[in-house]
């Protein structure tokens, strides 16, 4: 497993414990969908006059003003945002899925209490010796039964966050009651890791966006990306032609 691969995989899993806080802010906010309606949807209509185009836009306003409207009979938008929201199940059920395979195939076993004796040895000394020993144990498993570092798979631990950073730590070879990943185990977190990454970062419009777009280029007939995303307005750009449209352009 590459260097490079490894600071890959530390960084998306850091990536979805910091921003969890901002998912759970962004549940009431009003969303946004990618490829955003901008440009290259006006250019579809770019033949609009100045009335046609006002017009539009005071219906627009007029759907969203009865969408909010508490008096609006049927169905009215949700509370939350249900893309935020499933992808905040998603990644968790993901995470945590994950964590507990992990856990299972490399943590160590806790230590157990010592078993209650049904009788003890008759020499004082032996007794003695063995009071000690099973008070030892039992000081060892109490200790382990409150170690913060395992991976526990039931209680507040688990959360999405916390399975992330808990996998990072594996990830980084940090030593604890478990033995180090093996490359196939290694190579789980990085896909699980990338994969949730992603989802986080584009519910949150945080990260670079591209896509290819069905209509074509008006002036070439060639295709037409969008690139956007991580808050930075977007701009379509023609593949063959190199003409660029941006929200200030059209």
């Amino acid at each position: 497993m590459t260097t490079t691969t490894h600071t890959t995989t530390e960084r998306h899993l850091f990536t979805i414990a910091h921003h969890w806080r901002d998912l759970r802010e962004h549940l009431a906010t009003r969303g946004t969908t990618w490829p955003p309606t901008m440009g290259i949807g006006i250019i579809s209509a770019r033949d609009q006059d100045e009335e046609q185009a006002e017009a539009a836009t005071w219906r627009a306003e007029a759907l969203r003003a009865l969408e909010r409207s508490p008096d609006q009979p049927g169905w009215t938008a949700a509370p939350l945002r249900l893309d935020v929201l499933d992808t905040m199940v998603t990644v968790e059920a993901g995470l945590l899925e994950l964590a507990d395979q992990t856990a299972a195939a490399v943590q160590h076993a806790p230590i157990t209490p010592a078993p209650a004796r049904r009788s003890w040895p008759d020499d004082p000394r032996a007794r003695r010796t063995a009071e000690a020993d099973d008070l030892r144990r039992n000081q060892l498993a109490l200790r382990e039964s409150k170690n913060p570092r395992r991976w526990r798979y039931t209680g507040a631990q688990r959360t999405a966050p916390l399975a992330a950073l808990w996998l990072l730590a594996r990830t980084q070879g940090v030593r604890g009651p478990w033995r180090p990943l093996t490359d196939a185990e290694q190579h789980r977190i990085d896909v699980v890791a990338r994969t949730s990454a992603g989802l986080v970062e584009q519910a949150l419009d945080v990260g670079d966006g591209r896509v290819r777009l069905a209509a074509l280029c008006p002036v070439c007939v060639g295709p037409l990306d969008m690139h956007g995303g991580a808050g930075v307005a977007p701009v379509v750009r023609c593949a063959s032609c190199g003409q660029t449209w941006g929200s200030a352009t059209v």
